[in-house]
């Protein structure tokens, strides 16, 4: 039968039914909306601003802000789940911001970041911003600022007011409160300052310097005196940056500074005295990865003269470093030595680790002595590739963890051992998974077996079964090993 054809008109796209509506039309769908959604009217306002320039840009946008803020708090505080909220709705602002950039606007783009970074701050302080979404608004605006301090066509006279908003906000100590905001915004600073405002930025740099004296900011200390030593080399005036460096060798990065020049003018003596100086500074702060810095520029520097006590010395104390084995660190200890005196002194290395581990009546008794000679020692048979003695090492009743561990190594060069092992482990969680998610970590690890063991199909596929025939009422288990069997669902 021929279909009939439909007289029922084609439905309009968005874009052709915006092109049948005509000027008056369209301005009276305006005037409407304006009535009745004040939002609706502020959003109008703003976009064509720059039809009006008698518009306050800045009080619109923190009036759109303050109710924004309003709507998502209870009480003066906005929860964990507002916080999305909040976020997505301030995220077409700050796109307008980008886009008054992208048309060289920059005036616009500077007011309206301004009135969300306040309104951010304002936030920060009164909301539970574990997802970060609070924080995400300050970034990209403060990211805005710093687009607009690096464009080349910007006016003198906007880079001003701009690094006048950053000056004032940064004497506001709640920015370095929450986060990086206040590091981020000093960035900003420091890049238009050389360009408009030393003198300026110097002195906003010691008026910091002088109101963040709390014993939680020593790290802010320390970065505003790197700022103002950097600030002072770029304007030539070195002795005065040498003094500070002096005066503030307590800093880690400064000191580092000076222990690189030393090292560049190859004045050995010179750095490592410093470096001395550093890890007696690091202790006495309790600061162990301070002290691991200064000992691996030790290391470096051994290294560069030659000095094998020395390199041997940390190589070793680093490969070894909290009960873990480092492969850079060990495979340099290593290559110190002649390969003639290599075996002798990680045996005795071994060796020594065994009787230590055997003789400490503090050690823990949860963990078998097998398994923490295992976990300290395997790790050096695999780099040495002593393959039958790692497989003895292993403790007698392994868990799948240490068995993982050394699958990539035994697998394929102890098929008959390995196989030994894993079977009780997966007779043993066949037993105990409850679940969907159990069973398939459970055929999972059998079909990783099979495929890396070789000779164990059959007792694989046999202890599947012995499962399946247990647990026929666990359809879910019966599917999963049904898989390893090469089946669909497992038959009964």
């Amino acid at each position: 039968m021929p279909k009939v054809k439909s007289n029922k008109p084609k439905k309009l796209t968005f874009e052709e039914l915006l092109l049948k509506i005509d000027l008056e039309e369209l301005r009276s769908f305006v005037r409407d909306q304006h009535q009745g959604n004040r939002d609706f009217g502020n959003k109008f306002l703003l976009f064509f601003a720059e039809k009006d320039p008698s518009i306050d840009i800045a009080a619109k946008y923190e009036g759109m802000l303050h109710q924004l803020v309003r709507q998502h708090s209870s009480r003066g505080f906005m929860d964990y789940r507002s916080t999305f909220a909040f976020s997505k709705e301030v995220q077409p602002i700050l796109d307008i911001a980008s886009k008054a950039l992208g048309q060289q606007n920059f005036r616009d783009g500077l007011v309206i970041v301004q009135a969300s970074c306040k309104i951010g701050l304002d936030v920060i302080q009164n909301c539970d911003d574990s997802a970060g979404n609070v924080s995400g608004i300050l970034f990209q605006g403060i990211e805005v600022l710093g687009h607009i301090a690096q464009s080349k066509t910007v006016s003198p006279e906007l880079l001003e007011q701009l690094y006048a908003y950053l000056d004032k906000s940064l004497r506001v100590k709640t920015w370095f409160g929450y986060g990086d905001f206040g590091y981020e915004m000093l960035k900003v600073a420091e890049s238009i300052a050389l360009r408009i405002e030393p003198a300026s930025f110097l002195g906003l740099l010691d008026h910091l310097m002088k109101t963040h004296v709390d014993k939680y900011d020593e790290y802010t200390q320390a970065r505003l005196k790197i700022i103002k030593i950097r600030i002072l080399e770029s304007l030539g005036r070195t002795k005065e940056a040498e003094i500070m460096v002096a005066e503030h060798m307590d800093v880690v990065e400064i000191r580092q500074g000076v222990v690189q020049m030393a090292l560049e003018q190859k004045d050995f003596q010179k750095a490592k005295r410093l470096i001395a100086e550093g890890v007696q500074i690091a202790e006495a702060k309790k600061n162990p990865g301070t002290v691991q810095q200064w000992e691996e520029k030790l290391l470096e520097i051994a290294q560069l003269e030659g000095d094998l006590i020395l390199l041997r010395h940390f190589a070793k104390k680093f490969a070894f470093d909290r009960g873990h084995v480092t492969a850079k660190y060990y495979q340099l200890w290593k290559a110190s030595f002649p390969a003639s005196e290599w075996p002798i002194t990680i045996e005795q290395y071994i060796q020594s680790v065994i009787f230590n581990e055997k003789a400490d009546k503090n050690r823990s008794s949860w963990l078998p002595l097998d398994q923490v000679l295992f976990r300290r020692l395997s790790p050096i048979l695999i780099l040495e590739e002593q393959w039958e003695r790692l497989l003895k090492l292993l403790p007698k009743t392994p868990d799948e963890h240490l068995l993982a561990s050394i699958h990539p190594y035994l697998a394929k060069r102890y098929p008959r051992e390995m196989l030994g092992f894993y079977l009780p482990i997966l007779k043993v969680s066949g037993d105990k998974s409850s679940n969907r998610g159990e069973y398939q970590e459970l055929a999972k690890l059998m079909k990783k077996v099979k495929q890396d063991i070789e000779g164990s199909h059959v007792a694989i596929d046999e202890l599947a079964g012995q499962l399946i025939q247990t647990y026929v009422r666990r359809p879910a288990m019966l599917e999963e090993l049904g898989k390893v069997l090469g089946k669909g669902k497992a038959r009964i």
